[in-house]
């Protein structure tokens, strides 16, 4: 079986589809097909996590798990100031996050193929935002957390937008890494957590 969070997803005929969406007051356009995460919309968690997420320009930040681009896009477009680097192991979600700069007119923002940190070596940043693969797994989600804890400069903050139904246990492991963790917001489906390392 195939998911959006492999490197070469299966999916039928291609149907590409433009989503025109105002965030933060901002218009953004984005370019979405079968095959990546939440192609027919933008999700919930995304969008919460876009509209709340701390905004520290003058940073160097990492969209872990990117899909087509959103979170990065949004960041890279309000921080110009920052450099914005969106990782994703799906070929076709790196495509279309690379098509997606370009429509957003974001020159601040980088393409790159990684699984998690495998192809980012000892680099680290001020900022990650990442809207994770909860079917993966608890386990998975731990070692997200964990090499995130590994690459973020000291006083850098981690923005990650979890379901609601099992966030309290998310939170849990969140404080085994990170010396504070608060809530940036809850909807009746999921809820931002801010990590400050």
């Amino acid at each position: 079986m195939s998911h959006y969070f492999s490197e070469r997803p299966l999916y039928g005929r291609l149907k590409v589809r433009r989503l025109d969406v105002i965030i933060r007051g901002v218009s953004f356009s984005f370019i979405t097909c079968p095959g990546v995460f939440s192609s027919g919309n933008i999700d919930s968690g995304s969008l919460l996590l876009a509209e709340n997420m701390v905004l520290r320009d003058n940073c160097e930040v990492l969209d872990l798990g990117c899909g087509y681009g959103v979170l990065g896009i949004v960041y890279g477009k309000l921080c110009p100031g920052s450099t914005v680097l969106m990782v994703d192991v799906n070929e076709v979600a790196l495509q279309l996050a690379r098509m997606n700069v370009r429509l957003n007119n974001v020159r601040n923002v980088k393409v790159r193929k990684s699984d998690l940190y495998s192809n980012l070596g000892d680099h680290v940043f001020d900022v990650v935002i990442c809207n994770p693969p909860v079917s993966l797994g608890m386990s998975f989600n731990e070692r997200l957390i964990k090499e995130t804890y590994e690459h973020l400069r000291e006083g850098g903050v981690f923005q990650i937008v979890y379901p609601l139904k099992m966030s309290d246990r998310f939170l849990e492991i969140l404080r085994r890494y990170f010396r504070d963790v608060e809530t940036l917001a809850r909807s009746g489906t999921h809820r931002v957590f801010i990590a400050y390392r």
